[in-house]
């Protein structure tokens, strides 16, 4: 079978590191009392709702970037996030 263009083979390695990082946000989205509607929007840093849902259970490989944006979404720092991640 054929990739799709553009597609990137993830390790199971690094598969647990997203779902791990996407836990740690859920973790202080939720203990903020934020929904995913008042992280996202067109105002907020992450747009997509969609996006953010991904990212959250693990199926986004973010970079750099995104991870600050997120980070400022939830108005923490980026250590905050990747707190036991590794």
């Amino acid at each position: 079978m054929a990739l799709k263009r553009g597609t990137v083979l993830i390790s199971q390695a690094d598969k647990k590191i997203l779902r791990k990082f996407g836990e740690r946000i859920r973790q202080v989205r939720v203990k903020k009392k934020l929904t995913v509607y008042e992280v996202t929007g067109d105002d907020m840093p992450i747009r997509s709702r969609q996006h953010w849902q991904k990212i959250e259970i693990g199926q986004k490989n973010v970079n750099l970037t995104t991870a600050f944006k997120i980070a400022k979404s939830l108005e923490v720092g980026i250590e905050e996030l990747l707190k036991d991640i590794g």
